[in-house]
């Protein structure tokens, strides 16, 4: 089922998608302003032939409306997201991206009447009540924008945009301390929430208490570094206190987080312009308009740039004459004679590349030293060129003996030790060839390779830099300097680094791999999509490029496009188990179950004691309601990995589903005790005690659940039964109060508080407003009639 493809037409797609993503589209061109290509519209091609291949789905008619949206074609945005709600009439998220592509556009009737509607659709939502009260601010309607936030921070007190929204009512009225109060009320509901700290940055920044922004940016930044604006945030108070270069590396930072901060990037590029680094002034406005093409005030920016730079280079011309002295016969030609660095499936470059391939030229012969050291090197050459590696060591050290200075057989000795895997060695006859001779580029490099192996970054970094500073054109110096970087965790460094490998040497395949691999990590899907499909144009019988190409479509969710790649990688090699194992979990998702349970029991053979793919197969067998088979699969996934806490909880569930209440809780139990914090596994324990009439534990567990999530509704619900069906009535109708004011649609808290005060505690005032408010939400509530009667009882009792 895995191998029925064609791997012509997979290739021939991927060089498409390729020349798709490279195409780019051109928003301006003005006064001789170079054309400026529109990231977002590249997307939206992309996205528009995956649509193609999914025509009924939302997700990529969403995402289109998107980026329609941000690009300010409002009227295409619209478009999309009415054919992604005509799929999915209440589907929240497109509903408020219409309401905002309205909003946006400047139709606020269409807005207000898409946002109410986004209201019905998830009322206990905080969102369409913020973006309500947007537009009814843009109306200057302020009252009517103050209760959609109120009511917004109801729902939900620990909302950001609401405090937000409230704090920026009270700056129009001039009442700064009120906004200020706000906002730590705001930090206070929610300590955890990165953008509430940074909202209050923003206000600060507003009033310019700059210390004040700063040390809240940093405090957002601390609880959550990938979020670009906060380093932005940052940026901008730095720079009202006129500290241009730490403003410069928060820009810097916020950019190298997300290329599409356009706010970022024209930062950086007006700090350039101002220093009249008029260079890099323009590299930074012309990423700015890659994402903000519309802004006229950026434009200009960049046509000044550009204008002035051309004026500097033309007095640089006037002034140096031919343009400078080469000083490229200064450097030792330090030229690997193999055929090129090996690599395994890391990325790593090889250590034992062919040192016997003498198809490229040789080495330059490094410093001039004594014939005598000549004559010993040059035997070295020929039985190393004879694989007779043992034999050419004893003439390398003789050559050395009799010249420390002779660079190039200290660099062979050390060749042939990296090839045998004597690193020690190795690196001490690299350290003496770097000492007869500093230049050489080659020295530097091996040494670096080496240093990356043993996972010393920051020396292997030293070395490689060494390398490129004495040898500029050095691709795999580059390549290699870049996965150290990677291996660091600095992608921005990464990034250039692989992208000069490229632009040295454009058939550097894994360049283009890790680059994917980057924009992969970092959810930037169609330009991780640009560099696989580059590395499949260059290896497209590579199975690790062909399984990357697929984990990037699956976690867009073009799930036909995804196992197309994972089954051309599996024909490629059949024992790749991430293959079999993503293949698997697709078909679950289209619950194709006993085709996914065949793949995770092929996945389990490729990698024995997988727990993984035992809990898979235990939820497909769940999913086609095999409780034995799910449960022996649960079970043995836990036995392979006693931590594995999702197991207990699923293996719990299938007990209590078959009312097995003290099994169910030993496995909840167990969940809890590898996460505390699991608030599933609370709430399945708190539900079996329950149910096993252990009322004490059971409040216990439901009140641990709110600690976690203290807005559930559910868990309100389910701890007035619990206080309930213990006898403690009062407590009993405070939580499901408590639930009904956080879930209006939960009619069946409204059922329990009548009977509680019907029965027990004898309010039939209360009864009665509880019971009518059930069957005005349910009047075909299957104890209508019942209810109908009790009601007329009480009120003839009045």
């Amino acid at each position: 089922m895995l191998n029925n493809i064609d791997s012509k037409k997979i290739v021939a797609g991927g060089i498409l998608l390729l020349l798709l993503l490279t195409g780019g589209y051109f928003l301006f061109k003005s006064n001789g302003i170079p054309e400026v290509e529109d990231q977002r519209y590249k997307q939206i091609e992309l996205y528009m032939q995956l649509l193609k291949t999914d025509p009924t789905n939302p997700e990529y008619l969403t995402k289109i409306g998107t980026l329609y949206k941000d690009a300010g074609d409002f009227d295409e945005a619209i478009d999309y997201f009415k054919k992604a709600l005509k799929l999915n009439p209440r589907d929240y998220y497109a509903l408020n991206e219409l309401g905002h592509a309205y909003a946006l556009k400047g139709d606020y009737d269409n807005a207000i009447k898409t946002f109410q509607y986004a209201k019905s659709v998830k009322p206990r939502y905080p969102r369409a009540y913020n973006k309500l009260g947007n537009v009814y601010d843009k109306q200057l309607e302020h009252t009517k924008a103050l209760k959609e936030y109120k009511q917004a921070q109801k729902i939900d007190p620990a909302d950001p945009d609401s405090y937000w929204n409230i704090a920026q009512h009270q700056m129009r009225k001039g009442d700064m301390k009120g906004a200020i109060s706000t906002m730590e009320k705001g930090v206070k509901a929610n300590p955890r929430e990165a953008e509430n700290f940074y909202n209050l940055g923003n206000l600060y920044h507003q009033i310019k208490k700059y210390d004040q922004a700063i040390d809240n940016f940093d405090k957002a930044i601390a609880l959550d570094p990938s979020k670009s604006k906060f380093y932005r945030g940052k940026g901008e108070s730095l720079l009202r206190q006129e500290k241009t270069d730490e403003a410069l590396n928060a820009f810097k930072k916020a950019f190298s987080i997300n290329e599409a901060d356009a706010g970022a990037a024209e930062r950086i590029g007006d700090i350039y312009a101002k220093d009249k680094d008029y260079e890099n002034a323009a590299k930074y406005y012309r990423a700015a308009l890659q994402y903000n093409s519309r802004d006229k005030e950026l434009k200009r920016k960049y046509a000044d740039a550009l204008s002035k730079l051309k004026k500097d280079r033309a007095v640089a011309v006037i002034d140096s004459g031919k343009g400078g002295t080469d000083t490229s016969a200064d450097r030792t030609d330090v030229s690997d004679t193999s055929s090129g660095d090996n690599l395994d499936n890391q990325g790593i470059p090889d250590q034992s590349s062919d040192i016997s391939d003498t198809s490229k030229k040789p080495l330059q012969k490094g410093n001039n030293v004594k014939e005598s050291a000549i004559k010993w090197r040059e035997l070295g050459d020929k039985l190393r060129e004879e694989r007779k590696f043992d034999d050419a060591v004893k003439a390398y050290r003789k050559a050395v003996d009799v010249d420390k200075n002779d660079d190039y057989s200290h660099h062979w000795l050390g060749r042939i030790y990296q090839h045998n895997k004597m690193y020690d060695d190795a690196k001490k006859s690299f350290h003496d060839s770097l000492l007869a001779n500093p230049k050489n580029a080659e020295s530097h490099y091996r040494l670096g390779l080496i240093y990356y192996m043993e996972k010393k970054y920051d020396p292997a970094i030293k070395s490689f830099t060494q390398a490129i500073y004495n040898q500029p054109n050095f691709p795999k110096a580059y390549y290699s300097r870049g996965l150290s970087y990677m291996a660091v965790k600095d992608n921005t460094s990464a990034i250039k680094d692989n992208k000069k490998a490229i632009e040295q040497d454009p058939k550097m395949d894994r360049a283009y791999f890790n680059l994917g691999n980057i924009y992969l990590e970092a959810k930037n899907y169609p330009t991780a999509l640009q560099y696989f499909t580059k590395d499949l144009e260059l290896r497209p019988d590579n199975p690790d490029t062909n399984f990357k190409l697929a984990e990037t479509y699956h976690e867009m969710k073009s799930y036909n496009n995804a196992q197309q790649f994972y089954n051309k990688t599996l024909t490629l090699d059949p024992q790749y188990y991430q293959a079999v194992f993503n293949s698997g979990l697709i078909l679950n998702a289209k619950k194709e179950y006993n085709e996914a349970i065949a793949l995770f029991n092929r996945s389990a053979e490729i990698k024995p004691n997988d727990y993984a793919s035992y809990y898979q197969i235990g939820k497909a067998y769940e999913a086609l309601d095999n409780d034995d088979s799910a449960i022996q699969n649960y079970s043995k996934a836990i036995s392979i990995n006693p931590s594995y806490t999702m197991a207990y909880i699923n293996l719990g569930e299938l007990y209590a589903k078959n009312k097995l209440f003290d099994k169910a809780i030993e496995q909840y139990r167990n969940a809890t005790s590898n996460n505390p914090r699991s608030f599933e596994a609370h709430f399945n324990l708190a539900n079996a005690y329950r149910e096993s009439k252990m009322y004490e534990d059971a409040i216990e567990e439901y009140k641990t659940c709110l600690s976690i999530q203290p807005t559930d509704s559910k868990s309100h619900f389910f701890l007035g039964l619990a206080y309930r069906d213990k006898g403690n009535y009062q407590e009993a109708v405070k939580s499901l109060e408590k639930s009904v004011q956080l879930n209006k649609n939960l009619y069946e808290a409204h059922e329990e508080m009548g009977m509680i005060y019907y029965r027990q505690l004898k309010d039939n005032q209360k009864a009665i407003f509880h019971f009518e408010k059930l069957l005005t939400m349910q009047p075909n509530h299957p104890k209508a009639d019942q209810i109908q009667n009790i009601i007329n009882l009480m009120k003839g009792k009045q």
